[in-house]
This record gives structure tokens, C-alpha cells and sequence, in this order.
């Protein structure tokens, strides 16, 4: 080999060399942020200069592991400080990479001291509530200050802070119940001015339609007493002993609930029978014209009802009180019922034993006979008719309501004959009913039912048809 290629293979060397230095100066680099990585390479031997190489700002603030002056390892972790707003007398802020609400206020020199209360973002919360860096925060701090309260039992001296009146009493050994009333609030804090009041509440117990009901409160009144518990009375509602009164001793109250109906009761109205004669409809015939309709009287009724419980503890729901009518009106006028019977004479004939009779009106009637001495009064008799005839074989009595329209007409009664109408009987309710007479003498006992023939001409007055 000569000497010129020596040369030169001795220069490469040497370059190589220097390149591998180089190489080995150069080194790789991870960067963390708050998560968020990067990776590059870099000349520097320590963090703060590999940082400031990179491009990567930091303040006193953040938090970089390693430090700064550290040697470079090859990987930087920088978490960033989080903006934190602290209110005081004024309204500050703090760079911090502390979560812990209470570390930060540390940071700033401020230290919290029992019954202090802490609000973060405007909340209450403990001292050692996390906070979210990634977003920025306000705490405030309200200072304990003690403060006094007037009790059932003095004025009493009693430290408020975040705890607040109600917890500050508890703390301090007193016992507080649902209806205990305090001023300005069970959450009284000691920046609010004004008296401090604890007002103890006492046991009542509410008498209502689904049982004794028990609660606490500080009203001097029944009625205030059932607004504090939430029983207070509704509309018609009231209260044993009445709202206005002072609270029983005995703490026992009667709740009476009330509730009204307004009802409609009717009165059904009869209706009035009218009768109306048929000219087309053969005489002894009865038609219904209209049938008839009620009425219906109407009137409005208010009801009042009432739930309570008695003296001895039992339930009378649903008792009615009271009624009042409040309006009365005629709903539906009542419809007569209208009864035709007809007028129409047709005469007919009939052979008989005694002859051929001419007759009107055919008709099944019960028929019984009776003499002078056999009226159907004891130890009684009479031979005078009601027409002034004496009484005898061939006069026959009817009804009164027949007689003033059949008086001095004939009829003929198979087995009897023919009989003038000339006399008045009690007849047998529920039938028709003819008397046939006798004397003394020649009576004959009719009880039975036989076909009995009016003969003409036909009276003017044919309602006695009427059933």
C-alpha cells in the first residue's frame, strides 16, 4: 500500500470518528405535559437547558421532575400550575400545583382553625376537597367568631363557623329537635348581624280522620302550631280547641276535615186522571188515551260531611252534618193520564122466559139479594128505598156512585127478571155489584156472578163505567 492511500484511509477514520462523537452528543428526549408528550433530541446536559432548547416554557409555578439543575436522564415531566382565586379582603390570585383546597391556602399562609368554614367555588366544602387543576377555582374563607344565643335556658356564648347555628348548638351539648326555631337560621353564620335566638320546640300531638299524628313545634297558637307541622286547615277545615287558641297543655289537638257535596234530589209528582169520552167507541169499552207521566220536584242540596276521631280515639269519617237546600225548581211537569170510555149506544135484543128485551150493555156482575129485615144490620130493618118505594121484588139497588146515573133505569137479571134501579147499597169493593130485592116474605139468597143486562136506553152519565 503506498503512502497516498494511507492518507487517506487515516482521514476517514479520523471523520468517523468525529461523527460517532457527534452522534453521542446529540441525545433523545421525552417531554411530558400535564399529559401530553414530546419527543425530540437535544445538546444539553442538564433539564433546564434541554427545556429551553426544546422550546418549552415553564414558571415558578409548575412543577418539573427532575429539577432543572438536574442532569437530563432523558425524560422531563412538567405539570403546570393551575390558576386558584382566593377571596378576602380582596380578591387574589394564586398559580398552584397542589389539588388539596386546604394545601393551597397553606401556600398562600393562610391556615384554618376549627369551626372556620371553607366555600369552594361557592360551595361549602372540607378542607380536603380535590381540586380540578385543568380548570381554575375560587375559595373563601368565612372565620369562627363567637358569638352569643339566647337559649330556653340564658344567653349562652357559642362559637359559629362553617358549621353554622344549628351545629355550633349540637357541638356545644344542646339538644335540638325538627321544630326548634332559630334566628336568623339554623345556617347562621357569624358574618350575619342581629340577635341569635334558639327557641326549643315542644312535643303537640294532631287527632286526624287516619290517626294521631306527632310532631315538635315553638307556636304559641293551634293554628300556628298546624302550619309549623304542615297539618295546617284547608277551606271549611277547623280545629278543637279553634286556631286562635293558645296550644293545649296536653299538646292534644283535634283535626275535624271538612268536605261538601252538592246533590240533586227529586220528588216524584203524580199525575192527575182525566177522563174523556169516546164518540166512536162502543159504550162499556175503556181506552187509554195517554198514559200519564210523574213530574219530578228538583231540589239543589248542599252536603256537609266531616272526618274526625272522638274522645276515645275512634274514627267517624263521612259523618254527615249538615244539609242546606239551596235551590228548588219544578224539573218536569207531571202528564195526566187520560182515560176515554165510550159513548157510542148499540142496541141489541135478547130472548128471554119473560120476552124478548132490548139492551145497551151486557156485563158479568156479582149479584146478591136482600129483603126489609136483611140489610146486614143486626136487629135493624127498613122497607123505605132510597128512591121511596118500599122495598120489593122487581126494585134492585147499586152502588152510590151508579145510582146518580142509573136511578129509575131497568136491568134484567137472569133467574131475577127485569128490576127498576131505585135503591142504594154499600157493594163489594173491587166488583161490580147489583142487589136484587125481595120482601120479607119471598126472599130468595143471591150470592154469585151472572150475566146482568142493562136495558135501554142508555143513561147521559156513563162515568160510572169508569173503573
Amino acid at each position: 500500500m503506498n503512502a497516498s492511500r494511507l492518507r487517506l484511509l487515516a482521514l476517514f477514520s479520523i471523520l468517523g470518528g468525529a461523527g460517532l462523537l457527534v452522534l453521542g452528543l446529540w441525545r433523545p428526549l421525552t417531554i411530558v405535559v400535564d399529559g401530553e408528550t414530546l419527543r425530540t433530541r437535544v445538546w444539553s446536559r442538564t433539564v433546564g437547558g434541554a427545556l429551553a432548547e426544546a422550546g418549552v416554557w415553564v414558571r415558578p409555578e409548575d412543577a418539573v421532575f427532575p429539577p432543572a439543575d438536574a442532569p437530563l436522564r432523558g425524560r422531563i415531566t412538567i405539570r403546570r400550575a393551575a390558576p386558584v382565586w382566593i377571596a378576602g379582603e380582596r380578591l387574589s390570585l394564586h398559580l398552584t400545583t397542589q389539588s388539596i383546597a386546604g394545601n393551597v391556602l397553606l401556600e398562600e399562609g393562610m391556615r384554618l382553625f376549627p369551626g372556620d368554614r371553607l366555600w369552594v367555588d361557592g360551595n361549602p366544602a372540607p378542607p380536603e376537597t380535590r381540586l380540578d387543576l385543568r380548570r381554575p377555582h375560587t375559595l373563601q374563607v368565612s372565620p369562627a367568631a363567637r358569638r352569643e344565643v339566647q337559649t330556653p335556658f340564658g344567653v349562652e356564648r357559642v362559637t359559629l363557623g362553617n358549621a353554622g347555628l344549628a351545629d355550633a348548638l349540637w357541638g356545644a351539648g344542646c339538644s335540638l329537635h325538627n321544630g326548634d326555631r332559630f334566628v336568623p337560621g339554623w345556617d347562621a353564620l357569624p358574618s350575619e348581624s342581629g340577635a341569635f335566638l334558639w327557641a326549643a320546640s315542644r312535643p303537640v300531638r294532631v287527632a286526624t280522620s287516619n290517626g294521631v299524628i306527632t310532631g315538635m313545634t315553638t307556636a304559641e297558637t293551634v293554628g300556628d302550631a298546624l302550619a309549623q307541622i304542615g297539618l295546617a286547615p284547608q277551606g271549611l277545615d277547623y280545629t278543637l280547641p279553634p286556631a286562635d287558641a293558645p296550644l293545649p297543655e296536653d299538646g292534644l289537638i283535634r283535626l275535624v276535615r271538612v268536605r261538601e257535596t252538592v246533590a240533586v234530589e227529586q220528588t216524584p209528582l203524580p199525575f192527575d186522571v182525566q177522563y174523556q169520552p169516546l164518540p166512536d167507541v162502543e159504550i162499556g169499552e175503556i181506552r187509554i188515551v195517554q198514559a200519564g207521566e210523574y213530574g219530578v220536584q228538583a231540589r239543589q242540596v248542599r252536603l256537609r260531611y266531616e272526618d274526625r276521631q272522638d274522645e276515645d280515639g275512634q274514627d267517624e269519617n263521612g259523618q254527615e252534618t249538615a244539609r242546606t237546600v239551596e235551590a228548588s225548581y219544578l224539573a218536569r211537569e207531571p202528564q195526566p193520564r187520560i182515560v176515554g170510555y165510550g159513548t157510542k149506544a148499540v142496541k141489541r135484543t135478547l130472548q128471554t122466559p119473560e120476552g124478548p128485551i132490548t139492551y145497551w150493555r151486557a156485563a158479568q156482575v156479582y149479584v146478591t139479594s136482600y129483603s126489609p129485615c136483611r140489610l146486614g144490620i143486626p136487629n135493624y130493618c127498613n122497607e123505605t128505598t132510597a128512591s121511596g118505594q118500599r122495598l120489593r121484588k122487581g126494585l134492585v139497588a147499586v152502588t152510590r156512585r151508579q145510582y146518580a146515573a142509573l136511578a129509575g133505569s131497568q136491568v134484567y137479571v137472569p133467574g131475577y127478571g127485569i128490576g127498576t134501579v131505585a135503591d142504594i147499597g154499600a157493594g163489594v169493593p173491587g166488583r161490580e155489584w147489583l142487589d136484587v130485592g125481595f120482601t120479607d116474605e119471598d126472599f130468595e139468597p143471591w150470592h154469585q156472578v151472572v150475566t146482568v143486562y142493562y136495558l135501554w136506553p142508555p143513561p147521559e152519565d156513563l162515568t160510572w163505567l169508569i173503573p
